[in-house]
């Protein structure tokens, strides 16, 4: 997936990146990333074995609270 990191107001504060998903998440929501070993960690595949990659979805982000 494409990624666009935003702030709490919804505003993007950096550029986009690519991450790899891990849940299902839809286009248009909101979502968490982790990056390095945690990347590493989330992304196993069926077999053991892990996919190599340095940014991925973990989760997805139902509402924002200020």
């Amino acid at each position: 997936m494409i990624v666009q990191p935003v702030n709490s107001d919804g505003q993007s504060v950096r550029h986009q990146e690519v991450a790899a998903d891990s849940v299902g998440a839809g286009v248009g929501e909101y979502v968490l990333l982790v990056r390095g070993a945690g990347a590493r960690r989330a992304s196993q595949l069926d077999d053991g074995l892990r996919d190599v990659n340095d940014c991925a979805i973990v989760g997805i982000i139902d509402r924002f609270d200020k």
